[in-house]
């Protein structure tokens, strides 16, 4: 019973080292045949209050994001909007747009951004309230697990990016493609027809399950072939993008094994440059 208690809430499960160490024991009862449902009964309410003090509304974390993010607008945003509006940048590249746009502003005189500044202050108490307002909904607990889950949520949106403009750069700079499989260099001889992809992938599946392993060996051995191709030109690209200084594009492997190869400075010449080091410097 104590474990279907605790399965309902995740967050109760993750939070039991917070809760009476008598609960550790009754947990240990609980996995005996000789369980004391009295002692289980005294601990529902600790188990029912707090799986009910930290839930709320999904879109809240979504909704505090977009607040806060909201909050942070800088004047110089709200200027670079009113010149977007205002001026006619056709024909003129984005980059030297916002080159432009910057050099205009840095000229600006304090008394020409007060207006921005203004309009930035005023949306900051706007958005501000907006948070108080959903936060007045929640209690301490409630509050407190939505910001973790806030943070955690910016993490992994900035995890994604990350990856997302790695990806774009490896793109830009000309990273080799992965090789296809067997089966897939097995569906390139296949004629698709009108097929669907799907309806196409399904039945092309069904034909290579039927097929003997000799008869498979071919597009095995011409995967191996593009796959040892690929290592061999991937190797050589990280090879050129260490030479660029875009050590974020390759392998970790990779990366590993170049600080391998450094030389590492010997102790013994560490203390000759020590003691080569008049005794008036050293501090």
């Amino acid at each position: 019973m104590l474990k279907s208690l605790i399965f309902q809430s995740s967050r109760c499960f993750n939070k039991l080292s917070s809760l009476p160490k008598q609960l550790s024991i009754i947990s240990q009862k609980n996995h005996s045949t000789s369980s004391n449902n009295h002692d289980i009964d005294g601990f529902k309410s600790i188990f029912f209050s707090y799986s009910t003090s930290v839930s709320y509304p999904k879109d809240y974390v979504q909704k505090l994001i977009d607040i806060q993010r909201s909050e942070k607008i800088s004047p110089y945003i709200f200027f670079i909007k009113d010149q977007l509006k205002s001026n006619n940048f056709n024909g003129v590249a984005p980059t030297k747009r916002m080159k432009d746009l910057g050099e205009k502003w840095n000229s600006m005189t304090e008394l020409d951004k007060k207006q921005y500044i203004e309009l930035a202050a005023k949306n900051r108490e706007q958005f501000s309230e907006q948070r108080k307002k959903l936060l007045s909904t929640l209690n301490e607990d409630e509050i407190s697990n939505l910001n973790e889950d806030v943070k955690r949520e910016k993490i992994e949106r900035l995890k994604k990016l990350k990856e997302t403009r790695k990806k774009r750069e490896k793109i830009r700079q000309k990273a080799p493609k992965r090789p296809r499989g067997a089966f897939f260099l097995y569906c390139d001889t296949l004629d698709r027809g009108e097929a669907h992809v799907k309806d196409f992938t399904r039945g092309a599946a069904a034909k290579w399950k039927l097929m003997a392993e000799q008869d498979k060996q071919k597009f095995f051995d011409l995967a191996n072939e593009l796959m040892e191709r690929y290592q061999k030109d991937y190797s050589e690209w990280e090879a050129k993008m260490v030479e660029k200084g875009k050590k974020n594009l390759i392998r970790k492997k990779t990366v590993q094994a170049i600080d391998l190869k450094r030389p590492k400075k010997s102790k013994k010449k560490a203390k000759k440059a020590i003691k080569a080091i008049p005794e008036i410097l050293i501090v």
